[in-house]
C-alpha cells in the first residue's frame, strides 16, 4: 500500500499589486476537508481594484479556513491551512508586468507562507489569469480549447473575449463536420484519452459544458461538444428529436470509440436515440435531468425561450434553470436574445411539449432496451423546475438514478459531482 506524504502549509493573503495592503474575502470556493487540484480556484477575494480568484498552485486538501467571507485581511496574514503534495509547487512565479492582466495574474503566483522561493518550473499546467477564468465561466468558454497569447502561453482576457465571439465572429477554434443535413459545428477539449461526447439541451449550445468539459479534459479525457441542429453556430435547422439524434450519431461515427455519451435534458433524448443507432460504439450513457421520463415538463421555459426576443425575457427564463441561471454577463445575455429572436426553436419546442406542459417525448421504452446492453445512469436535480426529480421513479430498473442538490443544470451547479458520476463505472449485470 502506497503512503502519500503531504506537507502542511499556512496560506496567506497574497499581494496582488504594488499598492495592495489588504484584501476582503469574498467567499471560499473549496470547503474544509475537500481535495483540490492544481489550477482549481480556492477562494475569491476583493482588492481595492477588482475581484480575483486565488488558484491552487499544486494538488492538496484544504484542512482549515482561518478567515470568513467579508473579513478584511492584511497582506501576509494567515487565511487557511492546507495539506499539499509538494511545497515547491507553491513557490512564487514572476508575472509578465507588461500584460494588462499582470496585477491579477499575481494571484496565480502568490506564495504560501513558509513556501521556499524558487523559479517557476515548466509543466503542462493550464495557465490563465483570474480575469480570463472568470470571463470563461461567464461566456461558457472552455479554456483548454484556447491558445494563450500571454507569457509562456498564458490565457488572458483578450483570448477569452475572442473565443466568446465578443467581436461578433465565430471562435477560431470551432470545428466543423459535414453531415447529410449540412455542416455541424462542434468544439473539443483535450486531444487524447477516452472520448466523451457531451450533448447540450434545449436553447443551449456547446458552451453549456464549459466547467464540466474543463474538468474532464484535465483528467485526461477528450471532450467533444456539438452545437445541435437549430442551436449555436450549426446552420442546420431542427424540427424533432430524430433530427438531433441523427446529427449526434454522425458526429459519434467520426470519432474513435467506444465512447461515453452524455446528454442533458432534450440532449438526453437525442443521446438515447443516437445510442440506439450507434450500437457497440457507445460504452456508457449518462443522462442529466433527462426530458421524456415523465408526463410533464416546464413549458414556461421551453416555449418562453423559443419565443424570447429581449435580454429581459432571456434573463428571467434562465433563472428557472437554477442558482447560476441569472449569472450570465450582459454580453452573453444579449447574444442569447439575438439567437432566440431568430425563432429557430419554435418548431422544436412544439415537438418537445404542449403549451400546457405535457411532454411529447417518451424515453422509457428505448432506455429499457439500452440498459440491457450498456451501463446507463440518470442524474436528477432535487430543485429542478423544468424536469421533476420524481421522474426518476419511472425509470427502468436497470437504469441507475442519482440525485444532486441542484437545479436543471447540474453540470453548472455541481460540476465536480457530475464529473465523478460520468467517470465512475456503472455496475451492470
Amino acid at each position: 500500500m502506497t503512503t502519500v506524504t503531504t506537507t502542511t502549509l499556512t496560506l496567506t493573503m497574497p499581494r496582488l499589486g504594488e499598492t495592495m495592503e489588504e484584501g476582503v474575502i469574498v467567499g471560499w470556493l473549496v470547503e474544509p476537508g475537500q481535495q483540490f487540484r492544481r489550477g482549481d480556484a480556492i477562494l475569491e477575494l476583493e482588492t481595492d481594484k477588482t475581484v480575483v480568484e486565488y488558484p491552487a498552485l499544486g494538488d492538496g486538501r484544504l484542512d482549515e479556513t482561518l478567515v470568513s467571507a467579508g473579513d478584511r485581511v492584511p497582506v501576509g496574514a494567515p487565511i487557511a491551512r492546507a495539506a499539499v503534495l509538494s511545497a515547491e509547487d507553491w513557490a512564487a512565479a514572476l508575472p509578465d508586468t507588461a500584460s494588462p492582466d499582470a496585477a491579477e495574474a499575481e494571484a496565480e503566483a502568490a506564495p504560501a507562507a513558509g513556501a521556499p522561493a524558487a523559479e517557476s518550473r515548466s509543466d503542462d499546467r493550464l495557465r490563465a489569469t483570474p480575469t480570463a477564468r472568470r470571463l470563461a465561466r461567464q461566456h461558457g468558454v472552455v479554456l483548454e480549447t484556447l491558445h494563450g497569447s500571454g507569457r509562456r502561453g498564458r490565457i488572458e482576457r483578450a483570448d477569452v473575449e475572442r473565443a466568446a465571439g465578443s467581436n461578433g465572429s465565430a471562435p477560431a477554434d470551432l470545428r466543423w463536420l459535414d453531415i447529410p443535413a449540412g455542416r455541424l459545428a462542434y468544439a473539443q477539449a483535450g486531444n487524447a484519452g477516452p472520448v466523451h461526447l457531451l450533448v447540450h439541451g434545449f436553447a443551449g449550445d456547446r458552451t453549456a459544458w464549459a466547467n464540466l468539459a474543463s474538468g474532464l479534459a484535465r483528467s485526461g479525457k477528450r471532450v467533444v461538444m456539438p452545437d445541435l441542429p437549430g442551436h449555436g453556430a450549426t446552420a442546420i435547422e431542427a424540427t424533432d428529436v430524430d433530427g438531433l439524434a441523427a446529427a449526434v450519431a454522425a458526429l459519434a461515427e467520426s470519432l474513435p470509440g467506444p465512447l461515453v455519451l452524455v446528454g442533458h435534458s432534450l440532449g438526453a433524448a437525442a443521446a438515447v436515440h443516437a445510442a440506439r443507432r450507434l450500437g457497440d460504439r457507445v460504452a456508457r450513457l449518462v443522462l442529466l435531468t433527462p426530458a421524456g421520463c415523465g408526463p410533464r415538463i416546464g413549458a414556461d421555459f421551453v416555449h418562453g425561450m423559443a419565443a424570447a426576443e429581449t435580454t429581459g425575457e432571456v434573463s428571467h427564463l434562465l433563472r428557472l434553470l437554477g442558482p447560476r441561471g441569472g449569472q450570465l454577463s450582459d454580453a452573453a445575455l444579449a447574444a442569447m436574445a439575438r439567437e432566440m429572436g431568430r425563432g429557430r426553436l419554435r418548431t422544436l419546442a412544439t415537438a418537445l411539449a404542449t403549451a400546457d406542459g405535457r411532454q411529447r417525448i417518451d424515453l422509457l421504452r428505448p432506455l429499457a432496451e439500452l440498459a440491457e446492453r450498456i451501463p446507463v445512469r440518470a442524474v436528477f436535480g432535487l430543485d429542478d423546475r423544468i424536469v421533476s426529480a420524481t421522474d426518476a421513479l419511472n425509470l427502468p430498473p436497470r437504469v441507475a438514478a442519482h440525485f444532486l442538490p441542484s437545479g436543471h443544470m447540474p453540470q453548472w451547479d455541481a460540476p465536480r459531482e457530475v464529473a465523478a458520476l460520468i467517470d465512475e463505472e456503472t455496475q451492470h449485470g
